[in-house]
């Protein structure tokens, strides 16, 4: 060795004071910082370079949270659509009451149903019989009278 690398003084010698320390310098030392310099270095760019490659994965809008924003992203189109048509649907019934538009028979029917009312001329069909001592519904919405009992057959 050269005796540059110590500040001229031999190997082991004391080099100075530096802020009340006593520098000594040995050869191996001196090696020694050299490489403990060029490792920290690329160490520490290695860490924030994984620091940021872990972000960009698992971070808040990192590759992962893309994807579940994009499944999100799906199923409220989704409901979009669902809303959207269902508002095409409530629409086309509000303009056909605009304007004069409203058609008679439309209102007539849907009134009825509503109501659960029958119109005077509607022919009505049970789908089920009847159970005994029941009475059928007639046209405009009023009960038939019920069927009179049977009287009895005991004599007096």
């Amino acid at each position: 060795m050269t005796m540059g690398s110590c500040g001229g003084v031999g190997r082991g010698g004391i080099v100075g004071l530096d802020w009340g320390w006593v520098i000594f310098c040995d050869e191996r030392a001196v090696f020694v910082k050299r490489r403990v310099r060029a490792v920290i270095i690329p160490l520490l760019l290695l860490i924030v370079t994984g620091y940021f490659v872990f972000n960009a994965i698992k971070g808040s809008r990192g590759i992962t949270a893309q994807r579940q924003d994009q499944g999100l992203l799906v199923r409220d189109q989704a409901t979009l659509a669902g809303v959207q048509a269902r508002r095409d649907r409530w629409q086309a019934r509000v303009d056909a009451l605009r304007h004069h538009a409203i058609d008679r028979d439309m209102l007539n029917a849907q009134s009825r149903s509503v109501l659960n009312l029958a119109n005077p001329d509607d022919l009505s069909v049970p789908l089920k019989p009847l159970p005994p001592g029941t009475a059928a519904p007639v046209a405009g919405g009023a009960q038939a009278p019920a069927p009179p009992a049977a009287a009895s057959t005991a004599k007096p």
